[in-house]
Parts: structure tokens; sequence; C-alpha cells
């Protein structure tokens, strides 16, 4: 018994939910996280291109918003049963000051939004380790976590408004780790960027 849904990958719906996406996305500019996340889960197949991007094989578990403990809440988490898998996904707004906030002229601090993702994936990992044999874990999980992959999407490219900021975003999305698990961090843009190179790759296996 587990939390999960059973999805069988389709490559085909997979790429048509990722245009319909699109073409909704080109539309926008800023958005908040009930109606972006919305979309999202709406597009399961597209919600599983993440998957590679998490370098979790090719997921057939899925589930939107679990919760953990009857406390911490996940987005999204893409499984692979026989692997015994996981990628923890947490949405966030893509909203002009997600990204980075007020501060001084020269300096913008962190923003709110994705410091309360970044401190989510800290607690999911905080869960796995500190109950490495709990049962209700292996029940919400149907078994056993052998790996776990985290992510924290947020915000769009052009809430950056500067190189200093790029830069400082560039370094922070590529040498977090937690627990010895890479930490991803990506903007919504770059999400989009990811999902179209997996679903290029997956295609090379036709």
């Amino acid at each position: 018994m587990s939390d999960f849904s059973t999805i069988v990958f389709n490559l085909t719906n997979a790429e048509n939910e990722l245009n319909s996406f699109k073409t909704w996305f080109a539309t926008k500019k800023y958005i908040g996280e009930t109606e972006i996340v919305s979309e999202i889960k709406s597009r399961p197949q597209m919600a599983c291109l993440l998957g590679s991007v998490l370098n979790i094989p090719a997921p057939d578990l899925i589930k939107f918003e679990l919760t953990m403990k009857g406390i911490f809440r996940t987005d999204l988490v893409l499984g692979n049963d026989n692997a015994r898998a996981f990628g923890l996904i947490e949405f966030e707004p893509a909203e002009e000051k997600t990204l980075f906030k007020r501060g001084t002229a020269q300096y913008r601090y962190w923003g709110s939004s994705l410091e309360h993702g970044f401190g989510q994936v800290i607690d999911w990992a905080w869960v796995r380790d500190d109950h490495p044999n709990d049962t209700v874990l292996e029940n919400s999980f149907g078994g056993k976590i052998a790996k776990s992959a985290f992510a924290v999407i947020a915000g769009r490219n052009s809430g950056m408004n500067s190189t200093m900021e790029k830069r400082r975003f560039e370094h922070r999305r590529h040498l977090v780790a937690i627990g010895g698990h890479h930490a991803q961090i990506m903007t919504y843009d770059d999400m989009v960027q990811r999902m179209e190179e997996s679903l290029i790759t997956a295609k090379t296996y036709i």
C-alpha cells in the first residue's frame, strides 16, 4: 500500500501536454503559485519529464501534494518503484520578487518564497534521514527509499535584473546539496527547457 498513483509514461501524451503548457506559459509574465501548480497538475505526463531531470528512472509512481508524517507537504513526488528512487519537488510562485526581493541599491536579498522552498526540501531530507526505518513513511512510499532527489522550482528568468543576480543564482543552483544529494533549483523557464531536453532524449530511444 502507498499514497501514490501508478502512471504509465506515454511520450506522445507528454509532448502534447508540454506543448499546451508552453502555449499557456507564453501568455504569462508573472504567475502565482496556485495558478501555475494547477496547470502542471493537470498535465501529469508532462510532469513525469522531470524524472530524467532529477536522474530518476522512468517514473511509474506519481503523487501531488504528498503529506509526510502528517506535517510536511510535498508538492510533487515522482518515483520509480523498481529502483525505489524518488524525486521530491517543491513549486513556488513565478512572481517578480520570488527569486530576489528588496535590499540595497546594489544588492537584493534572496526572495522569501525561494527560501521557503529550500526550507521544505531540508525538512524532507531530515524526515527521511531521521526516520530511515519508519513504518509510516515506508507505508506512504510503498516501501523503503533507496534514492532521493530534490528540486525547488521558483520564479522566472526575468526576475533577475542584473548579471550579478544571474551569477548568484547559478552559483546556488549548482552548489547546494542536502545530505550528499544535489538539491536542484530552477526557474519555470528552466523547467520548460529541461523538459524539452528530456523529451528530445527520450525520443532517441524510440
